[in-house]
């Protein structure tokens, strides 16, 4: 029985990443920082096989005796913004830490590293900058690794959506950056956690490190996907452009606060394009033909599950 090791394993991604794989009867150990809910998660498997740890530090002898036993390990931690601490010490340092521990022991274990679309292109965004030096670092020090880069996921509960519909059901004048013309190409959360689960699975002993792009079919407009999502709700609204230069004041004024709708990093992803390059593998590689996300969405808005019970 394989043993599977997640950091960050107790947010959106991660606990459908669990249900998923949770299936084939893996032993599954979730090391968590911030408050989780230890209960709900232990409910994705049988009796005994999901195991939450609350932990400090990656140095931890028992987080170190977790990564000497694990057969796969998969970082999904990452961060959004320095209120807590910088995105060197909690993406970059972490994740040498992590590295630097796993090939201490020679078992070649399998590492999964979470990254984004787009990270070595986008030089404006510091969290990007260091996203992308993990990357490098990985490709340097392990060979059994695999980087999924994944568009903006869609599914029952993300963020995404959870932040928008509210809005748009309560609002007439609908803010819209910029031109709203960058476009973006969302994934759903299901394909990306059947395509964990078939690499974990398999678990390929690579000669160097995977990137997978992991995005849906449609490609939108931030402009076409408002629109969109208009019609899905039957409301009537009205977008109202405001110039970015309007909206990284605002937002480096509001993000002090408890009350910003987004920090200044994810506010530059609306700013440039957000697509696959189609430089590197994909779901078709793994055999999944990736959903449409218009009728997903559809869907999820018709049965009011913005916020399921996961």
């Amino acid at each position: 029985m394989k043993t599977v090791l997640i950091f960050g394993g107790s947010g959106f991604v991660g606990k459908h990443i669990i249900r998923r794989i949770a299936k084939n009867g893996y032993k599954i150990i979730i090391p968590y920082q911030k408050q989780a809910n230890e209960a709900k998660l232990r409910l994705f498997g049988s009796t005994g096989q999901i195991t939450p740890i609350n932990f400090t530090s990656i140095q931890q002898a028992k987080i170190i005796n977790l990564i000497n036993k694990a057969d796969v390990i998969i970082n999904l931690k990452t961060l959004w913004d320095e209120k807590k601490t910088t995105f060197q010490k909690g993406i970059l340092n972490f994740n040498i830490d992590l590295v630097k521990t796993i090939k201490k022991n020679k078992k070649n274990r399998q590492f999964i590293y979470f990254s984004g679309i787009g990270v070595d292109k986008k030089e404006d965004s510091e969290r990007s900058k260091v996203i992308n030096q993990c990357e490098q670092y990985i490709q340097k020090n392990l060979n059994n690794s695999v980087i999924i880069r994944p568009g903006v996921i869609i599914g029952g509960g993300d963020n995404f959506l959870k932040r928008l519909v509210p809005l748009f059901k309560t609002l007439y004048f609908i803010p819209i950056f910029g031109n709203g013309l960058s476009k973006f190409q969302p994934v759903y959360i299901d394909d990306i956690s059947m395509a964990i689960n078939i690499i974990v699975k398999f678990s390929p002993s690579y000669v160097h490190t995977q990137i997978f792009e992991f995005v849906g079919p449609n490609i939108f407009t931030y402009k076409e996907f408002y629109k969109y999502l208009f019609s899905c709700l039957n409301k009537t609204r009205m977008l109202v452009p405001i110039p970015f230069v309007v909206m990284k004041l605002v937002i480096s004024i509001l993000e002090k606060t408890p009350i910003s709708p987004l920090n200044s990093e994810q506010l530059k992803l609306f700013e440039k394009d957000n697509i696959a390059s189609n430089n590197f593998k994909n779901f078709g590689n793994l055999g999944i033909n990736p959903q449409d996300l218009k009728e997903i969405i559809k869907n999820i808005l018709k049965k009011n599950i913005i916020f399921p019970r996961i």
